[in-house]
């Protein structure tokens, strides 16, 4: 997803849970994940070229950090983590081709309708992300050279499979279902945590 969409689906997602000024510190960390460092050697944290099970190792690793900072009193460590697993989880729907695949089973059912951790999905032996073919890849993230560039690049590639923005397919099937499962990631989080961790992560209290 391109910035301006993870801000809105991570605040959509927990907007109701959280402070104005502590949702922008998880929404600071969110959009650092797409820093130029890590869109090299670092596919895990987007779920590109089929780093399934690394991605979903590094979103394990980054829960448990959430719970451990949050035990230690470090307040930001856990939001900055919280913030991280948050755009890990929604570019799965944006840089995969899960929403092709849940609207071949659904083919007239709304953004809304998507289940976002769909087994049949999930376990799909078609199920697959985009690939990264570099140096190319890189030359299609430039608007005005793209149109020059994609008919080089295969199919399996992230230029060519990517729902990062409206002009995309599926782009709100995509939407809705990262701002589903960044929801589901934060109540499962808290669903362990005591009332003051909660109110200390969130910002809220009562």
């Amino acid at each position: 997803m391109k910035k301006q969409f993870h801000r809105e689906i991570t605040t959509r997602a927990l907007g109701s849970y959280f402070a104005a000024e502590t949702l922008e510190s998880v929404i600071v960390a969110n959009l650092g994940q797409d820093a130029l460092r890590y869109q090299f050697g670092h596919d895990h944290f987007h779920y590109d070229s089929n780093s399934f099970v690394a991605g979903n190792a590094y979103c394990d690793k980054l829960r448990l950090a959430i719970a451990a900072a949050l035990q230690k009193g470090q307040i930001g460590d856990a939001r900055a983590d919280l913030g991280r697993l948050s755009h890990t989880v929604q570019d799965l729907y944006a840089h995969s081709n899960y929403v092709a695949l849940w609207r071949q089973l659904y083919p007239d059912a709304v953004p809304d309708d998507i289940d976002p951790e769909f087994a049949i999905v999930l376990q799909d032996a078609r199920f697959h992300s985009g690939k990264l073919y570099y140096p190319l890849e890189v030359f299609s993230f430039i608007d005005s050279i793209k149109p020059y560039v994609l008919p080089l690049l295969p199919r399996d590639s992230h230029a060519w499979m990517n729902l990062d923005d409206p002009g995309r397919p599926d782009f709100s099937h995509a939407f809705a279902a990262a701002v589903k499962r960044t929801r589901l990631e934060y109540l499962r989080i808290v669903k362990k945590l005591s009332s003051g961790a909660v109110s200390g992560l969130t910002g809220l209290t009562g």
